[in-house]
């Protein structure tokens, strides 16, 4: 599938041919049949001509916002695989907080009583269990952010992101498919 800017340049590749086959064209004998052919085909090819440059301009207009559409594509990948890590790093922790928690619940006995516990132990593991549910909200207020930053983001730019993810896709699998890679792994 070829890529945007290749349909564009074969665009205008036919447009500049349709141009040049317009000036080049041979005057007929005068007599009023192919003077009145004459005209309109004079009046048609202005209307083509006006209609050409109108696909020019627009042509034109797509090209310079391919660039910002991909620019901001390739930024929202980056912040998304640096909040993935911010997540991934704040899982480590937790996980981390529940093993020390794990362990510190298994080194006090519930049946040899509260006497034999000190205060301070008490106190850490109260605290690590406040830090777990504080860690566990502040992930899911997170993913919560990410999700309404990103629709944020894509309604004020007025990104089309399913046309942006097909038209990806469809990348990739022209560029499989050119290299000659399988495309049924998936």
């Amino acid at each position: 599938m070829p890529n945007i800017s290749e349909i564009i340049e074969e665009i205008k590749k036919k447009i500049k041919l349709g141009k040049k086959t317009e000036e080049s064209s041979e005057p007929e004998p005068d007599d009023e049949f192919s003077f009145t052919l004459e005209e309109e085909a004079v009046n048609e090819s202005e209307d083509l001509f006006a209609a050409n440059e109108e696909l020019l301009a627009k042509i034109g207009e797509l090209e310079s916002k391919f660039p910002k559409i991909e620019m901001m594509v390739t930024n929202l990948r980056k912040e998304n695989e640096n909040l993935r890590g911010d997540i991934q790093n704040i899982n480590e922790n937790f996980q981390d907080m529940m093993a020390l928690y794990e362990v510190v619940s298994n080194q006090i006995n519930p049946f040899i009583g509260i006497s034999k516990i000190t205060a301070t132990s008490m106190e850490k593991v109260e605290m690590m269990e406040n830090e777990s549910r504080n860690l566990k909200k502040r992930v899911e207020e997170l993913q919560n952010d990410v999700v309404i930053l990103a629709n944020v983001y894509l309604n004020t730019h007025q990104i089309d992101l399913d046309g942006v993810i097909n038209e990806v896709l469809a990348e990739e699998e022209f560029s499989k498919a050119i290299s000659g890679e399988d495309s049924d792994d998936w």
